[in-house]
C-alpha cells in the first residue's frame, strides 16, 4: 500500500499544521481519505496532483467535522466515486458498519468519543491505522459533547491498542511511527486528567466547570477554554457515574 499525505492550508489551534488528507493506493485502486474543507482551491489542486492519472474508486471520511468532510462531495461528483463512512455521516453513499471492509485491506472500526460517527481505518497486514481526530500526531483530541463521551473514547483507545498498530496516520499533525506507544500515552493522559479533576475538587469544592478549567488548564490559552470545559464536563460525568463526585446547587464536589 502506498500512502501520500497532502496537508490542507488550514492551520490553527485545533487543526495544528492543517488537515491531513491521504491518497492511498492499493494495487491498481486508489482512495482519498479525509479530503478536508471545500473552500481551499489550492488543497483541491494538491489532491488532484497527488492522484495524477488515477481516478479514486472511493472517498473515505473518518467523521463529520468541517475540516474533514466537505470536499468529499466535490471529489465524489468529479470522479463518480462513493462517499464511504459511518451510517450517520452526512451525505454518505456507501455506509459501512464496524468490521466491514472500506477499501482494499482497510477495515472500518467504530470508534466513538471524538464524535459519535467516528471511524478508524485499519490495515492489519501492514499495521497501519488511520485515526482521523481520535488520535492526533501531537497534542490531544477534544471529546464529543454527547453523554458518555469519555467512556466511549477510552473504550475506543483500548480497542485500538489491542490491534498493536505500527504506524498511525492521524487527522492532524505528524505521522506517528510507534502507534501502540501513542495510544498508551493517550490513555495515560486521560487518566491524569481524571486525577487532576479529583485533586482540584479536593482543594476547593464545590467548584464550577469554569473554575475547574482555570485550575487545571493553567498552560492553555484562554481562547481554548471552551474546548477544555467540554473535556472537564466529560470527566465529571464519568466520575459521577462511578459515584465519586456529585453535582450540587453550588457546583461539583467530591462525594462523601
Amino acid at each position: 500500500m502506498r500512502i501520500e499525505r497532502v496537508i490542507a492550508p488550514n492551520p490553527g489551534p485545533m487543526t495544528l499544521t492543517g488537515t491531513n488528507t491521504y491518497v492511498v493506493e492499493h494495487g491498481t485502486a486508489v482512495a482519498v481519505i479525509d479530503p478536508g474543507p471545500d473552500d481551499l482551491p489550492d488543497h483541491l489542486s494538491a489532491i488532484l496532483g497527488a492522484l495524477g492519472s488515477h481516478r479514486p474508486s472511493a472517498v473515505l471520511v473518518t467523521h463529520r467535522h468541517l475540516d474533514h468532510l466537505p470536499l468529499a462531495t466535490a471529489l465524489c461528483e468529479r470522479f463518480d466515486a462513493p462517499l464511504v463512512g459511518h451510517p450517520d455521516l452526512p451525505g454518505v453513499t456507501r455506509p459501512i458498519e464496524d468490521g466491514q471492509t472500506a477499501f482494499g485491506q482497510l477495515v472500518a472500526f467504530d470508534t466513538p468519543g471524538h464524535t459519535r460517527d467516528s471511524l478508524c481505518y485499519w490495515d492489519a497486514s501492514e499495521g497501519v491505522l488511520f485515526t482521523g481526530d481520535l488520535v492526533l500526531g501531537m497534542g490531544t483530541s477534544v471529546l464529543d459533547d454527547a453523554p458518555g463521551a469519555l467512556a466511549d473514547y477510552l473504550g475506543s483507545l483500548e480497542r485500538l491498542l489491542k490491534l498493536g498498530p505500527k504506524t498511525i496516520y492521524p487527522g492532524h499533525g505528524p505521522i506517528v511511527e510507534d502507534g501502540a506507544a501513542k495510544l498508551r500515552e493517550y490513555l495515560m493522559h486521560r487518566g491524569q486528567r481524571v486525577r487532576e479533576v479529583l485533586d482540584a475538587l479536593a482543594s476547593a469544592s464545590p467548584a464550577s466547570v469554569d473554575q475547574l478549567v482555570r485550575a487545571i488548564y493553567t498552560d492553555t490559552p484562554e481562547r481554548l477554554f471552551p474546548m477544555a470545559a467540554r473535556n472537564v464536563r466529560a470527566n465529571l460525568e464519568l466520575l459521577a457515574a462511578q459515584g465519586t463526585v456529585v453535582e450540587t446547587p453550588g457546583g461539583w464536589s467530591l462525594k462523601s
